[in-house]
């Protein structure tokens, strides 16, 4: 099944509300104790390696995932360099991975600094 370009374009600015300069909603403002470690993580990897984050569902990975979002563009990221998507939605999915970052580079080109992309469900 081919995804028409602009359902997905759609599909992935709907994810990223700050590329628009909108708050993220529904974020608590408290921080799970593994926030401060996955920061670390993030903002001094060890190596240029992605970082995995796992468990069982419904334990907050996603709220983690958007609170360091959020972390990041309290710290100044460009909103522009930052993606999220979750791949538990069915044009994603559908989609793939390459097809969700051409969207995103359409919506925003690169920019300077480093990218961060935040995958969930993948």
């Amino acid at each position: 099944m081919k995804i028409a370009k602009e359902e997905l374009v759609s599909i992935v600015a709907q994810f990223n509300p700050w590329w628009r300069g909108e708050k993220i909603p529904d974020l608590p403002k408290w921080n799970r104790g593994a926030f401060s470690e996955l920061m670390q993580w993030v903002n001094t990897p060890p190596a240029q390696r992605a970082v995995l984050l796992s468990g069982a569902r419904q334990v907050g990975k996603t709220t983690l995932l958007l609170q360091a979002i959020q972390s990041l563009l309290d710290c100044g990221v460009p909103a522009g360099n930052i993606l999220y998507a979750t791949f538990d939605h069915p044009i994603c999915k559908l989609a793939g991975l390459d097809a969700v970052l051409e969207a995103w580079r359409e919506l925003e080109p690169k920019g300077n600094g480093p990218e961060y992309l935040f995958l969930d469900e993948a």
